[in-house]
């Protein structure tokens, strides 16, 4: 959308290639596995010498299996040194 915000869709896929052990596994070992997708916002705020940068994003989670499925959210809060206008602006050049 432009250089401080997007927006976009999500998504992950986990498989558990080995089963559970230890001493909580009373079951036995099992394996799980889950999918999920949904929707992200991120906003970069400029801050002096610094950007904050803010993420949300939702996931609906389906085919899970020996795991419970539903929604979850994740926000991300991140602090870091800006980029140099310069740098960012300059084009980069192969010398070979």
């Amino acid at each position: 959308m432009s250089k401080q915000v997007h927006i976009g869709l999500v998504g992950y896929y986990f498989q558990q290639l080995t089963g559970d052990s230890g001493s909580g596994a009373t079951l036995g070992a099992f394996k799980s596995q889950v999918a999920g997708i949904g929707p992200q916002i991120g906003f970069i705020v400029p801050l002096g010498q610094q950007q904050l940068y803010i993420n949300l994003k939702g996931f609906e989670e389906f085919d899970a299996h020996n795991r419970p499925e539903g929604w979850n959210a994740w926000l991300t809060i991140g602090l870091s040194n800006s980029v140099p206008e310069a740098a960012s602006a300059k084009p980069l050049v192969r010398k070979y």
